[in-house]
């Protein structure tokens, strides 16, 4: 019984993971987040793997994130592997994500992937320390979005 218990707890994580960042609920993504995560992004975007405290990855996600108009982040098939205090689980994971462009520019990209959550049970909750974002295959629309989207930080006022 408890198994099950086990991946309803750690589906609801990385439901949340999801729908805090969509929601731009940074205070509820902390609660999620074990004081150090490792970050890898390198079969994402093709940045090094890197130890984040969790406000700095919290910070990060605001920047990035809190940059597009809209995201939303689909997961499915989550297949968690309990063994006793730490999980991993895989997710395939689509996001969309938008922010008004310039006219001609496509004001849209999607990832299509899965995430690799490494996760510690603690008294009170399951924590992510791990987060892999792996991409399936290539960025669907303006690849440069992310970077456009971390330099504004919320939507510009000249674009329509």
């Amino acid at each position: 019984m408890q198994e099950l218990f086990d991946r309803a707890a750690i589906a609801d994580v990385i439901a949340r993971l999801a729908s805090t960042q969509d929601g731009r609920d940074w205070a509820a993504q902390r609660l999620l987040l074990a004081d150090v995560v490792r970050l890898d992004l390198s079969e994402h975007l093709g940045d090094e793997p890197r130890d984040l405290s969790a406000d700095e990855l919290v910070a990060m996600c605001e920047a990035v994130i809190g940059g597009f108009a809209v995201t939303h982040h689909a997961t499915s098939n989550i297949r968690p592997t309990v063994d006793g205090d730490v999980a991993v689980v895989l997710a395939h994971v689509v996001a969309y994500h938008h922010l008004p462009t310039a006219p001609g520019v496509a004001d849209f990209c999607t990832m299509r992937g899965h995430w690799k959550v490494n996760l510690r049970r603690t008294r009170d909750a399951w924590l992510v320390e791990g987060w892999k974002i792996v991409r399936s295959g290539p960025l669907e629309g303006f690849a440069s979005l992310y970077q456009l989207a971390a330099q504004v930080h919320d939507r510009p006022a000249d674009v329509e």
